[in-house]
């Protein structure tokens, strides 16, 4: 996409383009989560910003998706979904019952 006219100016820096935005809720936990995704003017990056991050009791760290530069949004979601599963199943499978405590808020999301 290219960059429009209007913000094309030495000072303006990392412009991006909303491309979609979508909510879904992980498994038995009925906290939405949301996902941002947008393309970076001039470029085909997607990138994407999400409103909880996922921490399991099996975690020591919340689940944070290590790649900010995808090829497209279904890449983007993908990566980011399929490491939410995945510690979810993990944890459900080693006993633990899903929790709205597992998903920590992005203090970046507004």
């Amino acid at each position: 996409m290219d960059i429009p006219a209007a913000i094309r100016h030495p000072l303006i820096h990392q412009q991006r383009f909303l491309v979609t935005e979508l909510t879904f809720q992980l498994g038995e936990i009925p906290t939405p989560i949301r996902l941002r995704c947008y393309r970076e003017a001039g470029s085909e990056r997607v990138t994407c910003e999400q409103s909880h991050y996922l921490q399991t009791p099996l975690q020591a760290e919340p689940s944070f998706e290590t790649s900010d530069d995808h090829p497209s949004v279904d890449a983007a979601l993908a990566a980011i979904t399929d490491e939410m599963v995945a510690q979810y199943q993990r944890a459900e499978a080693a006993g633990y019952r899903p929790d709205e405590g597992w998903l920590l808020p992005s203090r970046d999301f507004d």
